[in-house]
């Protein structure tokens, strides 16, 4: 072999960042790969020799020697050490008499504020809570219950006639355990009064609520029995109108908001019919074995089957009939349920569900539908038309166990939209019959003979959005001292809720202030702003700065962020030479702020880990040298050993178009994981790699020199800990997937592409097991070839 003993090939640039501005990068020296390659032992731990091409390759450093003095698994030692006094703190709170200050209930929270916080923080879990317990009126025969939109009523009907009782009533923040508010209303939910009513011929009665009154109860219902539809009010429990028609009546459903009423009779007639039962108009035909139509609640429409492939949509104006049309449904398969909710018309299957949305400023649209997969065998879906949006379903279905089996669950979704919440296993409620408030605060469950009441929370949130869009509220209500007892809350976690890290938690709680901070501050260029508007976004900014003079450890953890948005704010996204000089000098100082900011900040016991993230933003920006940040990256790694929000920071600066080397970055991820060790090391270093992953047309392998066994190991380790979630696990099968599908990647045969093909494969029965469907935004993905795959993982 040839030796070349009179060099060793140093390739040093100098590299003068402007902004994060791309930069050509340094000459790479090669030799063949039969030579051998000599380095001074202090370096050469920091030089990366891969043979490209029958040539050894020798780049600049990779600024990662600092990292691998350090013990390999050293900071997972760290780790380990981290979680064993977290769990005895766990343990001793136990015996405390004191909520634990990691808990809501410490905070000083009181009222709604202290619910919506719970619920941000993973202590709500939607789980119904048992209210109380009433008997079934000892004379009905053949039960059936309702209750009323709001929650109000309990209404139980039978071939004897209806039994009605005012329950009593609570804001939907007010759980069981809550102090009595001003705003509860009294209730015997055990004193019913009995309607007998004059029915006309045999079937099954049907009940529809409707008529918000003053009290914000739903004091009157549509009662379909035999031939006879009813006008009921609840409060009295009276009969105001009755209306016959020729048949017995199979089904009853009624406009929530204005009291009109679809009513199918069992020769397959549909009518609509006034609030008042002054009319009941023939409109149509529909076929009895398929299921029945809905009228929506605004009563605009009333959406039906009109066979199995195709629907059928009567558009109402004024209470009337304006005409009607047919939708092909795409590739139906056998119909479930019709709902129509304000937003959409929804023909449900088991798996899937056609969507039209009810758009008027979209003209032509009313012939199409969008087909959505659920992965859930769909049992019932009831319409919530008082919650958060009038959009909502509650839907009971069989989601697929990873043992093979199934459980039953409810949660909150809005299928026209892709949107859903946290499920709730039904199991503690056996096979008693599940009946639900329209506004989806209150739940029954019976069995015939007792009726259990529970209030539950719409929307259980199984992630951190509900936290960000609390925070934006109070932020921009100036409710600093609530932002600062969740402050107090998080910094003392020693556990992960929704499985993410508090640093990761904190990290929101930190971003969403900062941004309304600076979207206050930008309200003022507002043109169309009223003269009102601007004395309430001074007033609200007066409130951010005299909050930011107390400098706790919050604000300045908020400031840092919220002067590096102004920073690229005034620097924008163009080059270099398109910012003014303004721009510059507004980058430049809002920068320093933000350092200025982490000064203060460091001499506290409890540094946030996303400030060390801001710290790195700003040294980046304010052309420090790499050197200039080690001891912050070996304090972060101390302390902070499984969060990564630096790490990716940091590799975005090695990156060689902001002035890096190609495989600077890679080789930074793969010291973080040696300093950790497997199997967290690996996970840091996947969550790494997919960081800068869209930065590359070749991510792995050849060119940005990745461990791509690593990079598996990594996915594989978030998949059993059960990391990944509705966003990221599509995110983790895209990351994967380009990994053995793009060029310079190993072939279709190969052991590594047989891996990850099947670690694709684990990752969407684990997405199927937890969610019922894709997101919008996953949905609404093109452009990539391993998106297709992940399409192809998780069908629309």
């Amino acid at each position: 072999m040839k030796c070349l003993s009179k060099c060793c090939l140093l390739a040093i640039a100098v590299i003068s960042l402007t902004g994060c501005e791309p930069v050509t990068t340094e000459q790479h020296f090669s030799v063949p790969a039969g030579e051998t390659l000599v380095a001074a032992p202090a370096v050469a731990n920091q030089y990366r020799w891969p043979v490209i091409e029958d040539e050894w390759q020798a780049t600049k450093p990779t600024d990662c020697g600092f990292l691998r003095q350090i013990k390999p698994g050293a900071i997972g030692e760290i780790a380990d050490q981290i979680l064993k006094e977290n769990q005895k703190r766990i343990e001793d709170a136990k015996s405390s008499q004191q909520p634990a200050p990691w808990m809501v209930a410490s905070s000083g929270l009181t009222g709604k504020a202290l619910t919506w916080a719970r619920l941000a923080l993973g202590e709500e879990d939607g789980q119904p809570v048992l209210r109380e317990s009433v008997a079934m009126p000892p004379d009905v025969s053949n039960p059936t219950v309702w209750l009323d939109k709001t929650g109000r009523h309990l209404v139980v009907g039978g071939d004897n006639g209806l039994w009605i009782s005012r329950l009593p009533w609570r804001p939907w923040w007010a759980l069981p355990g809550t102090p009595p508010t001003e705003l509860d209303e009294p209730g015997d939910a055990s004193k019913f009064q009995h309607l007998a009513l004059p029915t006309s011929g045999a079937g099954a009665v049907h009940v529809g609520f409707f008529g918000q009154q003053a009290d914000g109860s739903d004091s009157r219902m549509i009662v379909a029995a035999g031939k006879q539809l009813h006008l009921v009010d609840c409060t009295t429990a009276s009969v105001a109108a009755t209306k016959t028609l020729n048949e017995s009546i199979q089904h009853l459903s009624v406009a929530a908001e204005t009291g009109h009423a679809a009513v199918v009779d069992q020769a397959g007639n549909l009518y609509l019919t006034d609030p008042e039962l002054a009319t009941a108009a023939k409109i149509g035909e529909v076929d009895v074995s398929l299921p029945m139509p809905a009228i929506s609640p605004e009563a605009t429409r009333i959406a039906a089957w009109h066979d199995e492939q195709t629907g059928r949509v009567f558009k109402l104006v004024g209470g009337a009939l304006d005409y009607d049309f047919d939708v092909p449904l795409t590739d139906p398969g056998e119909p479930l349920m019709m709902r129509c909710s304000r937003g959409y018309d929804l023909w449900i299957e088991k798996n899937a569900c056609h969507r039209r949305p009810n758009d008027p400023n979209t003209p032509g649209n009313d012939l199409q539908t969008w087909p959505v997969s659920i992965y859930w065998d769909i049992v019932d879906v009831i319409d919530l038309h008082q919650s958060h949006s009038h959009r909502t379903q509650l839907c009971f279905a069989d989601r697929p166990l990873p043992d093979g089996g199934t459980e039953r669950v409810m949660y909150d979704a809005i299928l026209g939209a892709r949107s859903f919440g946290r499920p709730t296993p039904t199991k503690r409620f056996g096979d008693r019959k599940p009946v639900v408030a329209a506004c989806g605060n209150v739940i029954a469950f019976h069995d015939g003979q007792t009726i259990d009441l529970y209030a539950r929370i719409v929307n259980a949130p199984q992630g951190l959005y509900y936290l960000g869009e609390l925070v934006r509220n109070w932020a921009r209500q100036n409710q600093f001292d609530h932002l600062e007892a969740l402050h107090a809350v998080i910094r003392a976690l020693p556990e992960r809720r929704f499985n993410r890290t508090k640093e990761q938690i904190y990290k929101v709680l930190v971003e969403e202030i900062a941004m309304a901070w600076f979207f206050a501050e930008q309200a003022l260029e507002n043109d169309h702003a009223t003269e009102a508007d601007l004395d309430a976004t001074k007033k609200r900014l007066a409130g951010f700065a005299e909050w930011g003079d107390r400098q706790s450890p919050l604000a300045l953890t908020a400031k840092m962020r919220y002067c590096t948005t102004k920073a690229w704010n005034a620097r924008g996204n163009g080059w270099s030479s398109s910012v003014s000089e303004n721009g510059w000098q507004t980058f430049e100082s809002q920068n320093k702020m933000a350092m200025e900011a982490w000064h203060k900040l460091q001499p506290i016991d409890d540094v946030p880990a996303v400030a060390y993230q801001y710290f790195v933003d700003a040294a980046r920006d304010l052309s420090f040298s790499y050197d200039d940040t080690y001891d912050e990256i070996r304090d972060y790694l101390e302390r902070f050993p499984h969060d990564d929000m630096l790490h990716l920071q940091v590799m975005i600066w090695r990156l060689e178009r902001w002035g890096g080397t190609r495989g600077s970055g890679s080789a930074y991820a793969a010291a973080v994981a040696q300093a950790i060790g497997p199997p967290m090391g690996d996970f840091i270093y996947s969550r790494c790699i997919q960081k800068i992953e869209n930065v590359y047309v070749r991510a792995f392998f050849g060119y940005a020199q990745v461990d791509g066994n690593r990079v598996l190991a990594g996915v594989r380790q978030g998949l059993d800990m059960e990391y990944f979630q509705e966003q990221s696990t599509p995110e983790a099968i895209i990351l994967v997937a380009g990994s053995h599908s793009r060029l310079d990647t190993p072939g279709p045969n190969s052991a590594y592409a047989k891996t990850a093909l099947r670690l694709c494969e684990d990752l969407a029965e684990y997405y199927r097991w937890r969610y019922p469907m894709l997101t919008t935004e996953v949905a609404t993905l093109t452009g990539k070839e391993e998106i297709d795959r992940m399409k192809a993982y998780l069908p629309e």
